[in-house]
């Protein structure tokens, strides 16, 4: 080659690699566009995903929000409030005397809540209350809301700040969640009325923002330095490929002439074979080798620098001192994993074999032959277990495993946070020892057949602790076979949900018992009394039903407060409750200073009036409510099933009515409903 064609040859590859770079850089501009877009419309997802679950959560709390202030307000205050409005013009509602009182109810009950505003709507769709009082008597029956409320659907929006409502159309100063909640009738079913709840979502949605921000501000900032560390690796290779690509073309016709001794047994166990001269760096691939590798014949450079530009940076020192220790003696084999970087741009993970063949007279090493093998699936089935090792170390649930003599083999760090077991303590043991005792024999016996004829079980128990104390759990087994199909080992997973479980609990005792008296309400008290006249039916036994009104109630509470009225009303009840001793008698509060007694089995007349005599000598004597000696008496209604009505309604109609005779007949006495003839 002459001079002048050297010299072409050599401005050519400048003006092959300039353009490259050129590409290369445009590659990385719109990369990194796209990692920006990526990482905008992931923040875009995780606030979408952010504002829904608050708007349901928030719901949620609404729905038992508005079920609570239906049980304590509406017989006594918004139901009248509803009926006596029903046929009065809109521009009345406002001057309903029930107003004032029914106010002061709801934000005593709203008090302590981030509840800031309730609205109650008829089924006119009218606005028969609000806590802006003002707005008492508006038209809301076009608003999609209210109409969903009227239909029996719940439903909710947010609000930002300085927006107008979907639903109200009204211009918010601030992120609101609105919610419409129907109120059902205990008794019908059918709807009554329609709840709407405002609830301040500033705050939270503030921070669902400065969420957003942050997570769409690390990820560029992550992307951009991912990308900036693998741009500058390329473009070391892609340097180094371009030089190489020269002296490739002068090496074809050497290499294709020596290619035949590669035709040897090893290629047909599967490794791919390497002969590398220590002295000139060049490197002989047999045809297996440059399959592994994703090339074709003609394809790969046979010098080592070009090969080692393939292997991962993070791998190369460490190749480099084994290679060093064999060559010295420190180590009697060369062996080493690297992961190398095929044609298409994938990582395998490689096993290179390899021994010096030749020396020379100092015993410096002059070639070196050996071999590599793909064990990228080894290594993927490796870190799958590091991984799902690494998941149960981190997982909040606690994980046992258990071998097939039912022993402890294995448990995580979140076993010992939950049971207080360390590890040590339980390796080898039965998980009998976490057994509280509140489970029957059956109870485990139906257990572990499940578990053999499914293979798997999930449900409640009840534990304890290394304390003693006892917990909840969510308990999952599964049952793992071995190639034979046989049972090798049991993995438990449980979570304690023992705070979960005593939430539920407090909604139950919230949604069915008054919240003043702790006495059943008059959703739980209907639901016993149709119970018990489904069993009377069937018994074909009386039940004895005793209406109850207090006398002279009214005055305390004008002279002496409602905080006095509420300690006199608390009192009653227990007083009440000391007076009915049978197990399936219910005392209840229906509102205000109105109770009832059910006396199932209660066949005769004196039998019931022995009851009400106690309680009218009960409630005769007087209350010591602070400082404040209080004298009162009551009114009592009685009606038997099936004489005085053959369901709920006409029962307790026909004891109602019986009470207010008690009452004209000079109060602090009974009345019992006439037998009919």
């Amino acid at each position: 080659m002459t001079k002048s064609a050297s010299s072409n040859e050599t401005g050519s590859a400048a003006v092959v690699a300039a353009t490259d770079f050129k590409m290369l850089r445009r590659f990385a501009t719109v990369s990194l566009a796209a990692f920006v877009v990526v990482a905008v419309l992931l923040g875009y997802a995780f606030r979408t995903l952010s504002v829904d679950a608050l708007i349901n959560g928030y719901q949620s709390e609404h729905v038992s929000h508005a079920k609570i202030i239906a049980n304590e307000l509406w017989d006594d205050h918004f139901g009248p409030l509803v009926q006596s409005v029903a046929d009065k013009p809109a521009a009345q509602l406002y001057a309903a005397d029930q107003i004032p009182e029914l106010h002061q109810e709801v934000l005593r009950l709203l008090k302590g809540t981030k509840i800031y505003k309730i609205k109650v709507y008829d089924l006119q769709g009218r606005t028969v209350y609000s806590t802006d009082l003002e707005q008492i008597g508006v038209d809301k029956s076009d608003n999609a809301g209210v109409q969903a409320g009227l239909r029996g659907l719940n439903s909710s929006q947010l609000v930002h700040k300085h927006q107008l409502s979907a639903f109200e159309g009204e211009l918010q100063e601030r992120d609101v969640i609105e919610s419409y909640i129907p109120r059902h009738d205990p008794l019908t079913g059918k709807v009554s009325g329609v709840f709407e709840i405002y609830r301040d979502a500033t705050t939270v949605l503030a921070e669902v923002d400065q969420r957003q921000w942050l997570l769409v501000t690390a990820v560029i900032l992550l992307l951009t330095l991912l990308y900036l560390a693998v741009f500058i690796i390329v473009k070391k290779a892609h340097d180094q490929i371009v030089a190489q690509n020269l002296e490739r073309q002068k090496d074809q016709q050497a290499l294709a002439l020596s290619e035949e001794r590669w035709k040897f047994a090893l290629e047909g166990a599967g490794a791919g074979v390497w002969d590398r001269s220590l002295q000139t760096g060049e490197v002989v691939f047999s045809r297996r080798f440059m399959e592994m590798h994703g090339f074709e014949d003609h394809a790969l450079e046979h010098q080592a620098e070009a090969w080692h530009a393939r292997i991962h940076p993070d791998d190369l020192a460490r190749i480099e001192a084994d290679r060093n220790a064999y060559f010295s003696g420190e180590k009697a084999s060369y062996a080493n994993e690297r992961r190398m970087q095929t044609r298409d741009g994938h990582w395998k993970w490689i096993l290179s074999r390899g021994m010096v063949v030749s020396r020379d007279a100092q015993g410096k090493p002059l070639r070196m032959i050996g071999t590599h093998t793909d064990i990228t699936e080894r290594h993927e089935h490796e870190e799958a277990l590091r991984l799902a090792s690494t998941v149960i170390q981190t997982m909040d649930e606690a994980v046992i495993v258990c071998n097939a003599h039912k022993e402890i083999v294995s448990v995580n760090p979140a076993f010992t946070v939950i049971t207080g077991y360390a590890e040590a303590e339980v390796i080898g043991k039965n998980p009998s020892l976490l057994a509280s005792g509140s489970h029957t024999a059956k109870f485990f016996q139906d257990m572990w057949e499940q578990l053999t004829s499914s293979g798997n079980w999930h449900g409640e128990i009840c534990d304890r602790r290394k304390s003693g104390a006892l917990y909840i759990a969510w308990l999952s087994i599964k049952q793992v076979r071995d190639e034979h199909d046989t049972p090798s080992h049991y993995v438990a997973v449980f979570s304690d949900i023992s705070d979960r479980k005593a939430s539920e609990e407090r909604m139950q005792q919230l949604a069915h018992f008054d919240v003043l008296t702790g006495l059943p309400n008059r959703a739980l008290f209907y639901d016993r009394l149709r119970q018990a006249l489904a069993k009377a039916r069937r018994d074909k036994t009386r039940l004895a039903l005793m209406f109850i009104d207090l006398d002279e109630f009214k005055p305390v509470n004008d002279k002496l407060g409602h905080q006095v009225g509420d300690l006199l009303l608390k009192a009653v009840a227990q007083r009440l409750s000391d007076c009915v001793r049978r197990g399936s008698d219910t005392v209840a509060r229906l509102g205000g200073d109105e109770f009832v007694v059910m006396l199932p089995e209660m066949e005769t007349l004196q039998a019931a009036t022995l009851v009400a005599e106690n309680i009218l000598q009960a409630l005769n004597r007087s209350f010591d409510i602070g400082e404040h000696p209080i004298h009162i008496s009551s009114s009592i209604g009685i009606a038997f099933f099936p004489e005085h009505g053959a369901d709920e309604n006409v029962l307790l109609q026909s004891a109602d009515v019986a009470m207010y005779q008690a009452k004209n007949n000079g109060r602090n006495q009974w009345y019992a409903a006439p037998m009919p003839d």
